[in-house]
């Protein structure tokens, strides 16, 4: 169901992803459903945006250009402006290395990549009702 200007302030998500095609897709789909979308291509410019954007979720690939994920990931939640923003990652790796120290870090989930339409928007709506959890 698409959030509506009128019952929800939209939410604005920033997705970090290094292909373009992730990046035009995800970016149409969340603005469909009535989301602020924030881009980034590669670690630095999503680091710049996630402080200057503030944005409620971030989405990032987990090969991002730039960084490994787990220093993107160090950075975001050492950072107190960052560290509370609810985190998922977008992954087209099949194997399970590193998902373990990086959820019991914050990380809420994994998107495998390529993700169906649906599986995107659900994934946004968990990490924003993680969000509002959050806040009260």
């Amino acid at each position: 169901m698409p959030i509506t200007m009128a019952t929800s302030v939209a939410k604005k998500i920033l997705v970090a992803d290094g292909d373009c095609q992730v990046l035009e897709l995800a970016d149409a789909l969340l603005r469909k459903q009535g989301y602020q979308v924030v881009l980034a291509r590669d670690a630095r410019d999503a680091l710049r945006k996630a402080l200057s954007e503030s944005p409620d979720v971030i989405l990032l690939d987990d090969s991002l250009p730039g960084m490994g994920h787990t220093d993107i990931w160090t950075m975001l939640k050492s950072n107190k402006a960052t560290q509370k923003i609810p985190l998922g990652f977008l992954t087209g790796l099949q194997a399970a290395k590193g998902r373990e120290a990086v959820q019991q870090g914050g990380v809420l989930l994994f998107l495998p990549k390529p993700f169906k339409p649906q599986q995107l928007i659900s994934s946004v709506s968990l990490l924003v009702s993680a969000m509002l959890k959050s806040t009260r």
